[in-house]
């Protein structure tokens, strides 16, 4: 198992979250970046995040967004103002620039496709009011960091078959980057999306959770004897899948929230597929989802404690869980 040192991230007033579920099986292999620390701050109490957009853009006026990329269903997305609660319906079209920025002070753009904006995308981009309140996209830019930060984590509600539908040139990059960062994994990749495809045909058979200090990664003594019985009492079981999802307090800057969950996730996976010898194909879309979600009232010491968590669960497959459960009666 691969120690890691807890490190702390600067503080920053708390802003809405962001939230994701897409294929981040390559985050265990991301290399280190500081991460800040969440505790103590004076919170200030968060209003949720519109599932719509909240701005409306007037037909033919300029507009300036730089912001995280919520949802995005084919050419339509929403983004979030940088501090801020509007949220703006943008629009991508043949004519948009997307661009990333390179070089020396990022002076330097390189030409990409629009494949790479994905929900969790830090992006700044300019363009013209529509004719529905949108802002279509004339130019997009965001940095390599933002990238790199966007490769393991996601916001935004992201269903799972609308991941599977989008263009086949997509497709086989995700899958290709999930082949390079999965050679331990006997299954193909076909079959591995397949499964995740189908998580209607699972059941949860064992599930438990693991908390995190402030603004830290590392495993505990008592977090790593939640993962040891939770592995003693799966001995034996068949056809199973680890369902794995990382969370945070509400203190702190948002993407780095969001990739503090995704390490806490990383220390979770590592821990049980090194020690356990685990195949990381049997581990299902393990994700960051930063300070969404909290269990606890973040306006108190007790419940930041219960939000800075790691969700386990282990599924296993219906047929094969009956076939169990009639053997044994």
């Amino acid at each position: 198992m691969t120690h890691q040192t807890s490190q702390v991230l600067h503080h920053e007033v708390p802003r809405p979250a962001l939230a994701a579920l897409a294929f981040a099986v390559t985050a265990l292999f991301v290399a280190t970046v500081p991460a800040l620390a969440q505790d103590p701050a004076p919170e200030i109490p968060r209003p949720a995040v519109p599932a719509k957009p909240t701005v409306r853009w007037a037909p033919g006026q300029e507009g300036k967004i730089k912001g995280a990329i919520m949802t995005r269903q084919g050419d339509e997305m929403l983004v979030r103002q940088e501090n801020s609660n509007d949220i703006s319906s943008v629009t991508i079209t043949d004519g948009t620039k997307i661009e990333r920025q390179s070089g020396l002070f990022n002076v330097d753009r390189q030409r990409r496709d629009a494949s790479v904006l994905a929900p969790g995308l830090f992006v700044e981009l300019h363009g013209i009011g529509g004719d529905h309140g949108n802002l279509v996209a004339t130019r997009v830019t965001f940095s390599k960091r933002a990238l790199r930060v966007q490769n393991s984590v996601a916001a935004g509600e992201v269903d799972l078959r609308e991941k599977q539908a989008e263009t086949a040139a997509a497709t086989q990059r995700n899958l290709n980057a999930i082949n390079a960062a999965t050679r331990r994994a006997r299954d193909s990749i076909a079959a591995f999306t397949d499964r995740m495809a189908n998580l209607d045909n699972y059941v949860v058979k064992l599930q438990g959770t693991v908390y995190f200090a402030s603004g830290s990664f590392e495993l505990t003594d008592e977090a790593k004897q939640v993962l040891d019985n939770m592995v003693a009492q799966g001995q034996g079981l068949k056809g199973f899948l680890v369902e794995v999802a990382g969370y945070t307090d509400n203190v702190g800057n948002v993407a780095l929230n969001q990739e503090l969950s995704a390490r806490r996730v990383n220390a979770v996976v590592a821990y049980v597929a090194d020690k356990f010898n685990v195949p990381l194909r049997r581990f299902i879309n393990p994700t960051g989802l930063g300070d969404t979600q909290p269990v606890g009232d973040n306006n108190t010491v007790e419940g930041r404690a219960l939000n800075r968590r790691v969700e386990v669960k282990v599924l296993q497959n219906k047929g094969i869980a009956e076939a169990d459960s009639s053997a044994k009666h």
